[in-house]
């Protein structure tokens, strides 16, 4: 991989931030349920998810282990954390549970048949050592799943000028703040300095035809929570974004070119432990 970056989540863990997280688990819940089943991950297994957020793919991963087995969910945010517990708790998942940590320097006395995580690796400074290090949390036979991103082939077409910039705002921001927008496609060098076997990979990337807002939502709602960001780093200011009426305004723009929203691409990257 890349030199260490010193770099961090860009997002404030506000609530809004929280709703947003939400909205993005269920967006991409088809893909990330995919790459699970893809990993082998099912009834009876101990599954440890790496910044766990709102605790969507953590429950995902509940959901395929079942009672039987348990998920244990990290993150460094104690209100992402509080609002995972209140979520699993209303839907009495009583084998999941998280907790609060800072994913580089945790040290857990526990160990895994699976370790997964969505959108986080992006996040860290190093990567590929973080991910050694919780690889050794595995049982010998444990099997590893994570679902990144590549911001930087989301794309309208034909172009649209406010979609554009909408979009150069949210990977300008990821530039400056030092996280790397296409490690999706990486992922399989990242698995293979962690110490681990040749992943399958599962590429998947949304097209969104003018009159579905899906696509405008998922952009407007990550640009309102990298607003205070943008103005920290002179990107972009909040009168400049106008994120009260930015989705509508993407909305309409895409209708009156008739164009297609592109998102980024999605890639997930299942394997297991090198044999020696």
């Amino acid at each position: 991989m890349d030199e260490a970056k010193d770099c961090s989540y860009p997002m404030e863990y506000t609530e809004e931030e929280l709703r947003r997280l939400r909205f993005q688990g269920r967006y991409w819940g088809g893909i990330s349920l995919e790459v699970l089943r893809q990993a082998g991950i099912g009834t009876g297994m101990r599954v440890l998810d790496l910044g766990c957020g709102g605790g969507d793919f953590s429950l995902q991963a509940a959901e395929l282990v079942g009672p039987s087995g348990s998920v244990l969910g990290i993150d460094r945010s104690p209100q992402a954390v509080q609002r995972a517990d209140r979520r699993a708790a209303a839907l009495k998942v009583n084998h999941l549970r998280f907790q609060a940590a800072d994913l580089e320097s945790i040290d857990l006395p526990l160990t895994f048949d699976a370790l997964i995580g969505r959108f986080i690796l992006m996040f860290l400074a190093d990567p590929t050592n973080t991910l050694a290090k919780m690889i050794d949390r595995l049982e010998p036979e444990g099997v590893v799943a994570f679902v990144e991103t590549d911001l930087s082939v989301a794309r309208s077409i034909p172009a649209v000028p406010r979609v554009e910039t909408a979009l150069e705002w949210i990977r300008e921001t990821f530039r400056q703040a030092g996280i790397t927008l296409d490690l999706g496609p990486r992922l399989w060098r990242l698995f293979r300095d962690a110490g681990l076997e040749e992943p399958r990979l599962v590429v998947r990337q949304k097209l969104h035809p003018a009159p579905c807002r899906d696509g405008v939502r998922w952009v407007s709602e990550l640009v309102r929570s990298l607003v205070p960001e943008m103005e920290r780093l002179g990107v972009a200011s909040a009168e400049e974004v106008g994120i009260e009426t930015l989705e509508e305004e993407l909305h309409q723009a895409l209708l009156r070119r008739e164009a297609t929203l592109c998102t980024p691409l999605v890639v997930g990257a299942c394997s297991q432990i090198r044999k020696s």
